[in-house]
């Protein structure tokens, strides 16, 4: 990912600041793998920007992502679950055939029933999906508020492979 900074503004905590704005949900980590900066570089300048108000940290799953203050928290449990691969395949599937049953999960997504049971659990836990029943009266789960969550959702799967792009390019720059 390529990102313009402001010629005035030619610092790393710019840097920071602007990734952590156009990736909402990014942790430390994702931060130095992308800036190429080291651990310790990211993690100073995220306290800085932290301390003046520019950024927030916010915990989910033991797991510390950083948004921009505007974000709000309906929006930040939104991006917490679609940085996962996992959340993010389960509700493509479910956004395309509209409700969907665990085993046709499981099929569809080629994941272990545990492993959705887990996933479905926790994205039903924070009212992104729903339960209903299925047409032979199995139970099964749909998006709660889809015109909210699918503009979200493709902008999260374009993100990705633009990450994925990013990385390719990386590997092969000499």
């Amino acid at each position: 990912m390529t990102l313009a900074i402001p010629p005035t503004e030619n610092s790393n905590r710019a840097r920071v600041k602007l990734l952590i704005s156009s990736l909402p949900g990014v942790h430390l980590r994702q931060i130095q793998r992308i800036l190429g900066l080291s651990f310790s570089s990211v993690r100073y300048n995220v306290g800085a920007l932290k301390r003046n108000g520019e950024v927030l940290d916010w915990n989910e799953g033991g797991r510390s992502r950083l948004f921009s203050p505007a974000v709000i928290e309906r929006d930040r449990v939104v991006y917490a679950q679609l940085r996962s691969r996992t959340s993010r395949k389960v509700l493509r599937a479910i956004a395309q055939d509209g409700k969907l049953t665990n085993g046709q999960l499981s099929e569809i997504t080629g994941f272990a029933k545990s492993t959705l049971s887990e996933c479905v659990q926790r994205l039903i836990e924070v009212e992104i999906l729903t339960t209903c029943f299925s047409q032979d009266g199995r139970l099964a789960y749909q998006l709660r508020d889809p015109g909210f969550l699918l503009p979200l959702l493709s902008v999260a799967d374009q993100k990705v492979m633009e990450d994925a792009a990013d990385r390719f390019i990386q590997l092969w720059d000499f």
